[in-house]
């Protein structure tokens, strides 16, 4: 299979372009959605297709002679890193060897480890093993970031995969909120979700057990008409539907939603995952709901864990800030502000086991 991206100003606009090129949807697989910014601000929005290399070649007009060079140039690249691996190295002094497979181990990142440790080949610091981790942990605390304000804008929509507990997440930070001063009757949620069976009735009993008002909008024009009349709430909470990192018509569902708010408010989305989930899933979660220009990421299930080297891995690597940190199921006390200390606590007691 072969993969090839199409770039418009938005989502909706990539897609076509794909069809446009592939004929159907039959013809090929979408495999990512990502949206970034241009040099001069502009946002661009990116597909990645999967296609078979016949169909590939039927749309781009490649012969068979052109198809010959093109593997007999992938047999050459494949030649060259074989050379590569097979060429002897110089061996890493023990202790580095270990601290990295040890780090490695804990779900961080082997490029990133690579960078922070190789510097000390050679050195004495390269044998010992607690200035190594010393080292190491000060570069996670410099590089993780944390949200200046817990709680980015008046308007705020909560997205990420099924099952990292959006919804419950989404009462705390209500709970949290009324035990921080804000006035009950100053506060609405919102619920998107119009996949999951019983979503409404969970957030909505949530509402009503703290005293605020709750919307269920049918689509995007309702929506818009709510936020028209909550001009005098000073919080908006908005939950979606939970959806897989390939499932475009829940992405581009949001996306539509997003829109009919953003043209009139000032609107921060938040990026809900679990600690539990693998590294390589973080990143396509990502990827998947960077169209929406995340502002912020709450990490749940912190109690059911502790391996947190996925979520630093993550952190580094996306370079977004974290402003909650949830720790279990009971609505609104187990959440709580996220820090550097209490990631790090995490992550050291894990290595030190």
């Amino acid at each position: 299979m072969l993969k090839e991206s199409f770039v418009a100003s938005n989502p909706e606009e990539a897609y076509r372009l794909a069809i446009r090129k592939y004929g159907s949807i039959d013809n090929f697989k979408i495999i990512k959605a990502t949206q970034y910014k241009n040099k001069d601000g502009s946002l661009v929005s990116e597909i990645t297709i999967e296609v078979d290399e016949d169909t590939y070649k039927q749309s781009a007009g490649i012969d068979e002679e052109e198809a010959l060079l093109e593997e007999i140039n992938i047999l050459k690249a494949k030649m060259a890193r074989m050379k590569e691996v097979l060429t002897p190295k110089e061996k890493a002094p023990s202790q580095i060897r270990g601290v990295k497979e040890l780090l490695i181990s804990r779900g961080l990142n082997k490029k990133w480890v690579d960078l922070m440790l190789d510097p000390f080949l050679g050195t004495q610091v390269a044998e010992d093993k607690s200035l190594l981790l010393s080292f190491v942990l000060e570069e996670i605390e410099d590089s993780i970031k944390i949200s200046k304000k817990t709680i980015p804008s008046r308007i705020n929509i909560f997205v990420g995969p099924t099952g990292v507990g959006k919804t419950t997440t989404i009462a705390k930070i209500t709970g949290w909120s009324v035990l921080k001063g804000v006035d009950p009757s100053k506060i609405a949620l919102i619920n998107l979700d119009n996949f999951r069976v019983g979503a409404y009735e969970q957030l909505g009993f949530y509402a009503k057990s703290m005293g605020v008002d709750y919307f269920c909008p049918q689509d995007e024009k309702e929506l818009a008409e709510v936020i028209d009349s909550l001009a005098y709430k000073d919080l908006i909470l908005i939950d979606t539907a939970g959806s897989s990192p390939y499932d475009v018509k829940k992405l581009l569902g949001t996306v539509e939603y997003c829109k009919s708010i953003e043209s009139k408010e000032e609107l921060s989305a938040t990026l809900v995952i679990s600690v539990t989930s693998k590294h390589s899933d973080l990143k396509d979660i990502y990827e998947h709901f960077s169209f929406l220009n995340i502002a912020s990421v709450i990490a749940t299930k912190f109690d059911e864990t502790k391996n947190v080297g996925n979520l630093i891995a993550f952190l580094l690597e996306s370079k977004l800030p974290v402003s909650f940190i949830s720790n279990g199921q009971e609505v609104p006390i187990d959440i709580e502000i996220a820090t550097k200390r209490r990631i790090l606590e995490a992550f050291i007691g894990e290595i030190d086991e």
